[in-house]
């Protein structure tokens, strides 16, 4: 068959992914979205496709275009049953492999062909039938319908079956005597157990139940390798054909089926994954010359795949417009603000990847890299400090970060005085917006959400609840200025810390 790819619009380009570091990836939950994405198909090897985004706008196009047709039950489950079929194809040859008796492996292989011609004429058959739009899936019908149609799948396709029928109308005879086993030709012995059923009858017996298909064991003991050894050579014909056929055959898939069957799993896990989210996944529009980047209904992924049924999911919106490249998220303590820096992440990631993302609707660019800067905790060892070390990340990210870059921050320079963290998240949020990448801050100082047009303000909103006029968390985030609001004597008062409940307390 012809060389083809249903991930890579060109099978044989060289395509470099979008530099996306294993600390990015597990500060904004992706490693914990992939692991379970790729348990759907962990024996098909798809992390380097998952760990892979592409800016290619193409790429992306082409598998999003799979990504709509796989939206049709039907043409999912005809790929999922050609997937089923080639399952069992390779768990036979594999087991074949391991088998020691050469007439024994070659039936195990000559089954494992058979499976695997009519898995594929099964899919043939069934994507006639389907309305296919995507460029990868029609293409791939094309060359299948062509193949299976063709007289190379129609020779293999009967030399199997007569094989195969050779073996099958082998009959032979074994008499026990004694200790000895004797193999012979059908003598044309009678079946007796009918005659017994008959005769129990008469005294009200049941006719016996019909026999039940036993599990065809992979190994075989001594007595039944010369049993099969006497059978060959009763049969000399039939058992010539079989390892003709293994040596005519020594690879019984074809390489680029065996691609095709690889790669459609890399939609087909995701899809499995999206229908265990009890929120849907869409596909992201591409983003063009002067348009804005937006997303309605967000939601982090990570997250939602922790929910129990029926636990609530908020969703949250952001918009740039214009100059508009850093958005500046403020506001209490564990009011979301992290969550919504992971589902900026993911969509960006995910939206690279070609698959649908996290969000109602979104218009997403294609980075040429995604950086992270999260707060870390204060290792005892580093004789350098905190503070220095998370100032070497940054500059690390910045020698690297471009226009077409994005960098996702989070509690950044938390460690040093106020005065101290604003003067230097000023300077950093300026080399940001110099180079024109894409960014999203979240910092518990309101001030480097004020003064440029390049950055947009997004605030934790709280609602007031109780007698006490407590503030809840509505982890909405919501466009509008900061309004200096820590919310630290909420929490004091809700532990006990304020001046009166210490001052009460040492006063006793």
């Amino acid at each position: 068959m012809q060389a083809f790819s249903i991930v890579w619009p060109d099978s044989s380009a060289v395509i470099t992914p979008i530099p996306v570091d294993d600390t990015a990836r597990s500060d904004l939950g992706i490693d914990r979205v992939l692991a379970a994405v790729l348990r759907f198909g962990d024996d098909y090897d798809l992390a380097g496709l998952f760990f892979a985004p592409v800016r290619e706008r193409d790429i992306v196009a082409y598998r999003q275009e799979v990504f709509a047709d796989l939206d049709a039950p039907a043409v999912r489950a005809v790929l999922d049953e050609f997937a089923t079929g080639m399952r069992r194809t390779r768990r036979e040859l594999a087991q074949a492999e391991k088998l020691v008796h050469p007439h024994q492996r070659g039936r195990w292989r000559l089954d494992a062909a058979l499976g695997h011609l009519e898995a594929l004429a099964r899919l043939d058959a069934g994507l006639v039938e389907l309305p296919i739009a995507s460029r990868g899936l029609r293409r791939w019908r094309d060359l299948l319908r062509a193949y299976v149609s063709g007289p190379e799948f129609a020779d293999l396709t009967e030399r199997v079956r007569d094989v195969r029928r050779g073996l099958d109308e082998i009959r032979y005879s074994i008499r026990v005597v004694g200790r000895t086993v004797e193999v012979g030709p059908d003598d044309g012995a009678p079946d007796y157990s009918a005659t017994i059923a008959n005769l129990f009858a008469r005294f009200g017996s049941q006719p016996p139940p019909p026999p039940r298909p036993r599990p065809q064991w992979a190994d075989m003991n001594q007595a039944e390798e010369q049993i099969l050894d006497r059978v060959a050579a009763l049969h000399p014909a039939a058992f010539a054909r079989l390892d003709e056929f293994s040596r005519d055959h020594p690879h019984v898939i074809d390489p680029v089926v065996a691609r095709f069957d690889r790669e459609i799993q890399f939609y087909l896990v995701y899809l499995a994954f999206a229908r265990r989210i009890a929120h849907p996944l869409h596909l992201p529009r591409a983003l063009g010359p002067e348009q804005d980047i937006h997303a309605h209904d967000a939601f982090d992924l990570a997250l939602a795949a922790r929910l129990k049924p029926g636990e609530a999911l908020v969703r949250n919106d952001f918009r740039l417009s214009g100059p508009e490249r850093v958005l500046v998220v403020t506001g209490p303590n564990q009011g979301g603000k992290t969550t919504f820096a992971r589902m900026f992440g993911q969509l960006l990631y995910f939206g690279a990847l070609g698959c649908p993302v996290p969000a109602r609707d979104a218009r997403l660019p294609l980075p040429d890299a995604i950086f992270t800067h999260f707060e870390r905790a204060e290792d005892p060892g580093d004789p350098d400090g905190r503070l220095l070390g998370e100032l070497t990340r940054i500059r690390e990210v910045l020698d690297r970060a471009t226009a077409e870059s994005v960098i996702v921050m989070n509690e950044s320079f938390s460690s040093t005085s106020t005065s101290d963290a604003i003067r230097i998240g000023a300077d950093i949020l300026d080399r940001i917006m110099d180079r024109g990448a894409l960014a999203l801050w979240v910092t518990f100082f309101d001030e480097l959400a004020q003064g440029s047009p390049a950055a947009v303000s997004m605030v934790a909103a709280t609602a007031s609840e109780g007698p006490d006029g407590d503030a809840r968390r509505t982890f909405r985030i919501e466009r509008r200025p900061a309004d200096g609001q820590a919310y630290a004597i909420e929490l004091a008062t809700r532990h006990g810390l304020t001046y009166h409940d210490i001052t009460t307390r040492i006063s006793r």
